[in-house]
């Protein structure tokens, strides 16, 4: 009998540390199954805005939500959010009524530009993939920018959700394997179970 505990007392904390690493649980917080994310629509509809009091762009775009297609008009400032962006991160989204009280300059937005199209003056040219735009003051370049494509988290209230029901299946796959784990143990000992007179 000592024998036995001695055993599953030595086994279990490797049993533990194997749910752990390969578990429900484990499977659910390493799963990318339930992430998505918000995209630019396949059509942004951009519109670009240049604020001289701020001294950045305010952009305008069609979003388009992964995991319900649904599609939402956003805006934020450009030059404000570019790490944001880089890190796959949401911009600080601004309230469109709100710019309506600036003295914003409406910048050209084109799909397509041949060399004898430039216009004066600043402009854009959206990327053909639409995941990407370009600005441009007349022939130079001021910058290239991806549009915010960034985790919704609604993935992580899932997880959160159903955590308790993983944990409750890792305890007890633990706990049958131990058993099984004592029964052996017991058995090689020679213990018996007799069913009760």
């Amino acid at each position: 009998m000592k024998l036995a505990i001695k055993f599953v007392g030595m086994s279990l904390p490797l049993l533990l540390f194997l749910l752990l690493e390969s578990g429900c649980t484990y499977a659910l917080w390493t799963n990318g199954g339930m992430v998505a994310c918000k995209v630019p629509a396949s059509n942004p509809n951009l519109r670009l805005f240049e604020s001289s009091q701020r001294g950045d762009y305010l952009v305008v775009y069609d979003e388009r939500a992964e995991r319900t297609d649904a599609i939402h008009r956003r805006a934020y400032w450009l030059n404000q959010n570019q790490s944001r962006v880089k890190r796959q991160k949401a911009p600080a989204f601004v309230r469109r009524n709100q710019a309506r009280h600036l003295d914003l300059n409406a910048i050209p937005v084109f799909y397509s530009m041949t060399n004898a199209d430039f216009p004066k003056g600043i402009y854009a040219v959206c990327d053909t993939n639409e995941d990407t735009f370009t600005l441009f003051s007349e022939h130079r370049e001021i910058g290239s920018y991806d549009f915010p494509v960034y985790n919704d988290h609604w993935g992580n209230v899932e997880k959160v959700a159903l955590t308790p029901v993983a944990v409750t299946a890792d305890v007890t796959i633990a706990g049958g394997i131990a058993a099984v784990y004592i029964a052996y143990g017991l058995g090689q000992g020679g213990y018996t179970i007799q069913a009760g007179k």
